[in-house]
């Protein structure tokens, strides 16, 4: 009863403690929306909203509260975790009605839980909370019980077969002794005890402890880990196709050059803080008040954009933005130029808009100045050269011919061939009307010039990428940039195949002329760049790798990445800048959106089953210790050789000698190796033909070896001393110390006493639990009466000692000479 209830309050700490741990990282993945509040759009998180709260809602976020819409434009959402209706609701903020209706059939409000799935909206929060319609269900929902992670199925599977051999043990052992005339009590008690000892009982606390330390461990490395077993998939992880843009870079857009009526200016400073200059060719820093012409390019792009950028408050610790990352950049260069944000805004009123989408690939805005109305473009610069018709030269107006078109492309791939984005600018008058259309907007514009944008890669990725070589494992760069750009950054991040080959570079229009055996054939090799990709191609792309049999981790921050993010062994979202959308499909979220975290989750993961896997193999190889050990005591039954070991002191074995070392293996850290080695193959199993020989080889070794010590100390001619006693607690000693020899060997690949037998401490607390146990076990003479134990001379303490030295020799040399 002790040890059940010794097991159950270890268990109990250790899930409570692992799901505090899980509560409160959950806490870092805290969910935003955009508020207005005191005429300014700022970024705050959901759980500080109140009703009354002004929303701005855009494709991809999360609906943060039910809200009543007061605007709307092309608005739909994603309703089916309410209404389980698969289709985007259509939503309207003109519509009404007298009747009471079904929520699914409400027009003109949005819920909590929901997400965009398209169009922008601004709405007014009237419920949060458990008073929303989900926090309803909520409130009144039952818990649902998680499924199993794939360890804890193995492990399972492990359980069960043990408890086979040992109800078989159990019985022979019955039989046997009743066979040596022991009475049916006698024989049932002491069957039963060494058949509870045969079965890992510690195991459960061990998976729970590795699994909690782990969650730790990655919460405090910005990788927030929605299911544990997806921690430990990513350890077996073989292809991880990432994103470029927020994942391998920072998604911090900076202008770095303008090119406008002939010059070219550069802008100094990165991110979204304005804090920069804008210098001519001859280095000269450009003021608000000497621009004259200049003004209407450094506000065009900020005109034709609903990007914003904010400066830190109490929710971000830096300067940061609303929107779109390439609109915020404009932003920070209107400022850089001098201006106001504020003040451009109320001079120049917004009539009309009409969004940027992968058709028409550019972005237009109506607005009055004045007596003026005035339509700002901007796009890629094929798409607005397409629409442009004149151009400005030298402060004149003039007519935009083919050559002229072709002399700025030409200009321009100089910039993109050094992964640099390229977003060109245009603008018309209109006259005055009351409706406008997207023509009206687009049609006939003059071409002003254009800016080049830098999205620079996170410092630690180019080691990142070495370290995924080195464990065997392929990047496949996934994108929507261009051929140019995405090879200018494959370059820079190291992002290359075996003898420095440059990956080969697969536009979506290529992708789509390839059949799938084409396809594949690509996956041979260790990089490869997709570029100009739509959502339906990476999801090709993934789906093509698992059925190649690849463990897949996919990156993604989109509303148009959950197919991709759901069809992957390990969906990966960005926590920064991801739509809720992407991170509800995900399994895992990345609170810096960082390449480079995800390497150390794959090196996380990797340290999780390999801490495990130490513990099982040392947990069964002492049982068979101590099965070793009493068949051994039943062979020298038969030449009158007294029991080496009786029942409680093989369960003390467990308690006392086992449980604390082994608890505080799940606290080894990852070897130097563990990123070199060759991803883990997921059908294997821990217990394979290989480890059974090496967990039976271990047990038979350490029970003989303490067999022999009893057998040393039995038969010593001393007449006034207990010699079966004493005898029995040599051998209790020595397997403990054997098994300790068994921990030491085990956890690591190289020497058992070299550089890595320091790097747990808590191992070596453990260790000191164990031997306290010991000595008190040994020592006291009330557990004395009740254990069968007797104190040892010091001279006594050579047999087990010698004991241990001798199996961390034996299992020292059989490492080096790989048996």
């Amino acid at each position: 009863m002790i040890i059940v209830i010794i097991n159950g309050l270890f268990g109990f700490y250790q899930e409570w403690k692992s799901e505090n741990i899980l509560a409160s990282i959950k806490k870092l993945v805290v969910e935003k929306c955009t508020v207005v509040r005191k005429e300014k759009a700022i970024e705050i998180f959901a759980e500080d909203l109140v009703p009354g709260d002004i929303v701005l809602l855009s494709e991809g976020v999360g609906i943060p509260a039910d809200i009543r819409l007061i605007e709307s434009s092309g608005f739909s959402t994603n309703e089916f975790i309410l209404t389980g209706e698969s289709k985007p609701s259509d939503k309207d903020y003109l519509f009404t009605t007298e009747k009471t209706i079904p929520v699914a059939e409400i027009k003109n409000c949005v819920f909590m839980g929901t997400t965009v799935a398209k169009g922008t909206a601004t709405g007014i929060v009237y419920a949060i909370g458990t008073r929303t319609e989900i926090g309803k269900i909520s409130s009144s929902s039952q818990k649902i019980k998680s499924a199993d992670a794939p360890i804890q199925k193995e492990v399972k599977d492990v359980a069960r077969k043990l408890i086979y051999a040992t109800l078989i043990i159990g019985i022979l052992l019955f039989a046997a002794r009743l066979a040596l005339n022991d009475s049916t009590a006698m024989a049932l008690v002491f069957a039963i005890s060494v058949a509870a000892a045969m079965v890992p009982e510690g195991l459960p606390t061990e998976i729970v402890m590795a699994l909690s330390i782990a969650v730790g461990r990655l919460a405090k490395r910005n990788a927030i880990v929605k299911k544990i077993a997806s921690a430990q998939t990513l350890g077996s992880a073989t292809v991880i196709a990432s994103d470029k843009t927020g994942t391998i870079t920072k998604n911090e857009m900076t202008i770095t050059d303008c090119h406008f009526n002939g010059m070219v200016f550069s802008v100094s400073g990165f991110g979204y803080m304005p804090k920069g200059e804008i210098l001519n060719a001859q280095g000269e820093a450009l003021k608000k008040e000497s621009l004259g012409d200049l003004k209407v390019f450094f506000l065009s792009g900020f005109l034709s954009s609903t990007g914003k950028i904010n400066p830190p408050d109490n929710y971000h610790p830096s300067w940061y933005c609303i929107g779109d990352p390439t609109e915020a950049a404009f932003a920070t260069l209107a400022m850089k130029a001098g201006f106001t944000l504020e003040e451009v805004e109320k001079d120049y009123p917004l009539i009309e808009s009409f969004a940027f989408d992968s058709f028409r690939k550019r972005a237009a805005i109506i607005r009055k100045h004045h007596k003026k109305v005035i339509s700002f473009v901007k796009g890629s610069l094929e798409s607005i050269l397409d629409v442009s018709t004149k151009m400005i030269i030298n402060d004149n107006v003039e007519k935009l011919t083919e050559a002229r078109k072709e002399e700025i492309i030409s200009l321009s791939s100089a910039f993109a061939e050094n992964a640099l984005r390229i977003i060109a600018i245009g603008f018309k008058d209109l006259s005055h009307k009351e409706n406008y259309t997207i023509e009206d907007a687009e049609q006939d514009l003059t071409f002003a010039g254009f800016v080049t944008m830098f999205d620079p890669p996170h410092e630690t990725v180019k080691e990142a990428i070495e370290s995924v070589f080195k464990a065997h494992m392929k990047v496949f760069m996934i994108t929507g940039d261009n051929e140019v750009t995405a090879k200018a950054i494959a370059k820079n991040i190291g992002l290359m195949n075996e003898y420095n080959e440059f990956p080969e570079v697969i536009n979506g229009t290529a992708l789509q002329l390839k059949s799938d055996k084409e396809v594949c054939s690509l996956f041979r090799k260790r990089a490869v760049i997709f570029s100009r990709v739509s959502p339906d191609d990476k999801f090709r792309i993934v789906d093509l790798l698992k059925k190649q049999g690849e463990i897949v981790a996919v990156t993604g921050d989109g509303v148009n990445d959950t197919l991709s993010l759901k069809r992957a062994d390990i969906g990966v979202a960005m926590g920064l800048n991801g739509s809720k959308v992407a991170q509800e499909a995900a399994n895992i979220i990345l609170l810096d959106d960082n390449f480079a975290t995800i390497v150390t989750a794959i090196r996380e993961g990797r340290t999780i089953f390999r801490n495990l896997e130490k513990a099982i193999k040392v947990n069964i190889s002492a049982n068979i210790a101590e099965l070793t050990c009493v068949l051994a005591g039943f062979a020298g039954l038969y030449w009158g050789i007294d029991t080496p070991i009786v029942a409680v002191q093989i369960l003390l074995i467990d308690m006392a000698g086992e449980l604390f070392p082994i608890l505080m293996l799940t606290y080894d850290p990852p070897e130097k190796d563990i990123m070199k080695i060759p991803p883990r193959n997921p059908k294997d199993k821990i217990l394979s033909k290989k480890a059974m020989n090496e967990v039976l080889f271990a047990g038979i070794l350490i029970g003989l070896t303490a067999y022999g010590a009893f057998l040393i100390e039995y038969f010593h001619d001393d007449p006034l001393v207990n010699h079966h006693e004493k005898a029995m607690t040599i051998t209790f000693v020595s397997i403990i110390f054997g098994q300790y020899a068994n921990i030491l060997s085990k956890r690591t690949g190289g020497n058992a006493l070299g550089s890595y037998f320091l790097s747990n401490r808590n191992l070596l607390f453990g260790f000191g639990l164990s031997i306290a146990s010991v000595l008190l076990i040994v020592y006291v003479p009330v557990l004395n009466l009740y254990f069968h134990t007797s104190s040892l001379e010091l001279v006594d303490w050579v047999y087990p000692i010698f004991s241990g030295i001798l199996c961390l020799s034996v299992f020292e040399l059989r490492k080096k000479i790989k048996l």
